[in-house]
């Protein structure tokens, strides 16, 4: 057991080490899964200082690539396509299995824990920020 809480520590001190800084927003956390499938999701912590802004897309080198928001809906999980995420004033907003993710569609092979996954985070008012997914073990 103590081997498993020390990976755990391990695990989330990698993802966390890494932070990405546009004006007011910082990105923590930008983390994936392992995926074997033709998708795979990404997920951060998206948090901001100063006025209200609102991620628009995520670009990266997929066929496609999308916001998404998990949601229950008559006892069934779904996902609806985000044409825009707004970032309160102040505020911080979870990209968390659940909830809002980055959908990355059309891999031609998986993820595997250890590998990076690009991508650039485009803002109305920021602007662009690279950003780099690192895939993790599954908890």
């Amino acid at each position: 057991m103590k081997h498993l809480v020390a990976a755990f520590i391990l695990i989330c001190g990698s993802v966390s080490a890494q932070s990405y800084q546009l004006g007011d927003l910082t990105i923590t956390d930008a983390f994936s899964y392992p995926t074997t499938g033709r998708s795979g999701a990404g997920y951060f912590t998206l948090s901001n200082e100063g006025a209200a802004d609102a991620l628009l897309g995520v670009e990266a080198d997929y066929p496609k690539v999308m916001l998404h928001k998990s949601m229950m809906k008559d006892g069934v999980m779904t996902m609806e396509h985000q044409m825009r995420v707004v970032v309160p004033t102040q505020g911080q907003i979870e990209f968390a299995p659940g909830g809002y993710h980055v959908m990355f569609m059309g891999l031609k092979e998986g993820w595997g824990v250890g590998d990076d996954i690009k991508a650039t985070l485009i803002f109305e008012k920021s602007g662009s920020l690279d950003v780099t997914f690192k895939v993790i073990e599954r908890p």
